[in-house]
């Protein structure tokens, strides 16, 4: 070697010590110089999330495919996964999008190292969380990003917003057993949503910390950030929209294939995959909530159980004692927050836990009367015992400080009833007081559309 080249060696390996650290890189420029990072365990990590990438894009793509797709990588630090998936699949256009200029330096180093194409290679200095647009891609990564924010919906929001295809998420997380069953219940999830099967059990939590803004690999405000479950992520990403989100890697699969041996530090990594298949984003949710409220109407308590639970609650004196499943649902409800309570409501969801109508009884605990009394008079309803019902239900709409679901559903069901006996009149007057009620109750607004339908008929 000439001191010419020995020189241009020492002053190439000066400027890449000077743009370092290199925690988020593996470079080798030839000539005995590699950029690398001295941490075993990030060097698992980057090599790992690496082949992970070129295993889902050859997953979904073929070669001649990907030639044809535009990438973005947002967060691209040095451009190491950026740089490694241009010149694996040669893609149409390579986009790096980095928020820190001192980052963005390392990155266009090794661009113009490997004289990459101006042209189909682009680096900008871009935050996610900031208001400045950014152009779409068919692909767009995500790598080691997710967990230096603060605000994780903002963030996907912009993210499903600028993929065309496929996005992917490599994050650092909290274990999954933090998504335990206790937390559950502190949650409380009672929503409607989670009567249906696909939400069920979808809940996370986040983990927030403060992280400063001195290292090139951190936030890039100092403040909070928040680490989430696995769960957490793949429930806000279905949030913001996209079709089919999957986990590719999960944080236990990690542990047991990748960072299998006793180390300095507790790492849980996880690899998300985000589907978006539509151009505009889908409200599933209102579909949802609109299915449940249609499924909770036309699922009803037999005739012969909800029939003695309203006799004996109907009078303030029963002639008769309750016995069997019509015993266990009312001390089950009616007593809950006791000994006897619980030991009714255990019988009780062994006899009757599988059962359609069981969640029906779960909503007993309070105002059992009025609940008791409309669940009543729905199953007079779908029974055909049409008059029965509606004096059940004309009673109770005098109720005093009636419960507010029993006042919309009741005015429904009668609106209902007068539709069938086709009173129309009568049905959207009860309609509108339901509506009046709750505005947002979809089978009110539906069975209205109805209405004025007939009444444009006549």
């Amino acid at each position: 070697m000439t001191k010419n080249d020995m020189n241009k060696k020492e002053n190439l390996i000066q400027e890449i010590n000077l743009l370092g650290p290199w925690v988020h890189g593996y470079f080798n420029l030839g000539n005995g110089i590699v950029i690398q990072d001295k941490d075993e365990l990030q060097q698992k990590r980057l090599f790992s999330t690496r082949d992970a990438f070129f295993k889902i894009l050859k997953n979904y793509y073929s070669k001649k495919e990907l030639r044809k797709k535009t990438l973005c990588d947002i967060g691209c630090n040095t451009g190491y996964f950026l740089f490694e998936l241009f010149n694996k699949f040669q893609v149409k256009h390579a986009l790096g999008i980095e928020p820190r200029q001192k980052n963005l330096k390392k990155a266009k180093f090794i661009a113009n190292f490997f004289n990459l194409p101006k042209n189909k290679y682009q680096l900008i200095k871009k935050d996610i969380l900031s208001s400045s647009k950014i152009p779409s891609s068919d692909i767009v990564i995500v790598p080691g990003v997710m967990h230096h924010l603060d605000n994780h919906l903002k963030a996907l929001e912009k993210i499903y917003d600028i993929t065309n295809e496929l996005c992917i998420i490599e994050t650092m997380v909290l274990s999954d057993d933090l998504n335990s069953k206790e937390i559950a219940n502190q949650l409380e999830l009672k929503d409607i949503l989670y009567q249906n099967k696909q939400f069920q059990n979808q809940f996370g939590i986040i983990g927030l910390k403060l992280e400063s803004d001195t290292n090139d690999g951190s936030t890039i405000h100092s403040g909070i950030v928040g680490i989430p479950t696995t769960q957490a992520l793949v429930l806000m990403m279905k949030h913001v929209g996209f079709d089919k989100v999957h986990v590719f890697y999960s944080e236990k699969q990690f542990t047991k294939n990748i960072f299998n041996k006793k180390s300095y530090r507790d790492f849980h990594l996880a690899i998300i995959i985000g589907i978006k298949k539509k151009k505009q984003k889908s409200d599933n949710f209102s579909s949802v909530i609109n299915d449940e409220e249609e499924n909770r109407f036309q699922t009803f308590i037999p005739f012969d159980i909800i029939k003695k639970l309203y006799d004996y609650v109907s009078v303030e004196s029963p002639k008769f004692d309750l016995r069997g499943i019509p015993k266990l649902i009312f001390d089950s409800e009616v007593y809950y927050n006791t000994k006897k309570g619980e030991k009714a409501s255990i019988k009780l969801k062994k006899l009757i836990g599988r059962k359609n109508y069981y969640n029906l009884i779960q909503s007993f605990k309070h105002a059992p009367y009025e609940k008791i009394s409309f669940e009543y008079s729905k199953t007079c309803f779908h029974v055909k015992k049409l008059e029965e019902s509606k004096k059940i239900c004309e009673n109770l709409i005098k109720t005093q400080n009636l419960d507010w679901r029993v006042v919309y559903l009741t005015y429904f069901l009668l609106a209902k009833i007068h539709f069938d006996l086709k009173n129309f009149k009568q049905s959207r007057k009860y309609d509108l007081l339901s509506l009046k009620s709750n505005p947002y109750f979809s089978l009110s607004k539906k069975l209205l559309v109805d209405i004025e339908k007939i009444n444009l008929e006549k």
